[in-house]
């Protein structure tokens, strides 16, 4: 145990010594890091208990994964892309669920309706997108319970809705994703670590480096990484190297829906939550009046940054009611052909295109072609 520390958090590294399961080591060592003093002199020892912590949150992650029994937790996707619907207790998930899709949750005026995640299909503009309401977020969900299961379901989706009221607050929603090991609307740091077994550290980009190059290195070994080639892309600070080695982090874009907005103070409120959560957009809906339920929809669209290619046979009509979703950045005539089916490719002769990407109506295009959103294509194949 380090010098000068306080009997608080004496107590909670002999609770974490005691401790058994995966669940108390984790309740300990969280006491231990709100505890133990912050000074330079105790950095090394609060980054021992942040890797411990990972360590047990991601074997709790894993053993709840492995559970059987009761029912299933796993959620298979549906249509183009999965989003969660995730808040406090109370604040409209499961009604919201309901104006989105066809799903037909229990919905009630009390906390804690939602026991298992309910999922429905949104069909928007021809475009297929199933939403799942994940129960309430509360203290130590991240840990207990069923709680790993449902972080575990909210880590492979695609977008993540935070949904809240105007009596609401988020902070401990935050804290839970956190402790998850999930950061929303925050990007990847553009470092690579590639571990070797000889040769000690070598940097490429160091320059863009913001902080002491010994430091950084020190934050290698103290995860166990002693040789390494570290390619660094953009503009780093040391937390980003903490963040780069943590190989459990998810990052997911969210914004945050605020219901009950058709009530008093709603622009307030709107005002109020982009100023404490600046990196989130902020939509109010009125779930009794309809109101911006529309917006949510193409919203969400919008965030899962895709494009509707139509596809087309020779002689005959677009098939505008079933079109192929493909990420933006991924795009060309060869990812739609990949998409439809794995041998167009290898004998694709060419196609043709109608629409924003084509110079004229029908021009005939090979596979490297850049598709723009609703644009018709004819696939043609030897």
């Amino acid at each position: 145990m380090p010098t000068n520390v306080t009997a608080e958090y004496a107590a909670a590294e002999m609770e974490y010594s005691k401790a058994r399961t995966p669940a108390e080591k984790i309740k300990a060592l969280e006491k231990m890091l709100a505890e133990v003093p912050k000074h330079k002199g105790t950095e090394k020892l609060q980054q021992d208990i942040k890797t411990k912590l990972a360590k047990f949150r991601e074997l709790l992650r894993k053993e709840a994964e492995k559970k059987k029994g009761g029912y299933s937790l796993a959620i298979k996707k549906e249509g183009v892309a999965q989003v969660i619907l995730a808040g406090p207790p109370n604040t409209g998930k499961s009604l919201l669920l309901s104006k989105l899709t066809n799903a037909k949750p229990d919905v009630a005026d009390y906390d804690f309706t939602t026991t298992k995640p309910e999922v429905g299909v949104m069909d928007y503009e021809t475009v297929k997108i199933q939403i799942v309401e994940i129960p309430a977020v509360v203290k130590d969900m991240s840990f207990k319970g069923k709680g790993p299961q449902f972080f575990s379901i909210i880590r492979n989706a695609d977008l993540i809705i935070v949904v809240t009221d105007v009596m609401s607050g988020l902070g401990l929603f935050f804290e839970e994703f956190a402790k998850a090991d999930i950061k929303l609307n925050e990007k990847k740091p553009g470092i690579r670590i590639k571990k070797l077994g000889t040769g000690g550290f070598e940097f490429i980009g160091q320059t863009l480096i913001k902080g002491d190059i010994k430091k950084v290195t020190k934050i290698l070994r103290d995860a166990n990484i002693h040789n390494a080639l570290i390619e660094v892309f953009e503009e780093a600070k040391l937390e980003d190297f903490k963040n780069a080695i943590k190989e459990s982090l998810a990052y997911l874009p969210a914004f945050i829906v605020l219901t009950k907005g058709d009530l008093p103070g709603t622009e307030n409120a709107v005002a109020d939550l982009q100023k404490k959560y600046p990196r989130f957009d902020v939509i109010p809906v009125s779930l009794v009046k309809d109101v911006n339920i529309d917006l949510l929809k193409k919203t969400i669209l919008e965030r899962l940054n895709m494009i509707r290619i139509y596809t087309k046979e020779p002689g005959k009509k677009a098939k505008k009611d079933d079109p192929v979703c493909l990420k933006k950045g991924k795009r060309t005539v060869k990812d739609l052909a990949k998409n439809i089916h794995k041998d167009f490719v290898r004998k694709f002769e060419y196609a043709r295109v109608w629409g924003k990407s084509a110079k004229h109506e029908g021009q005939r295009i090979g596979l490297e072609h850049q598709l723009e959103d609703r644009d018709i294509v004819e696939l043609h194949i030897k």
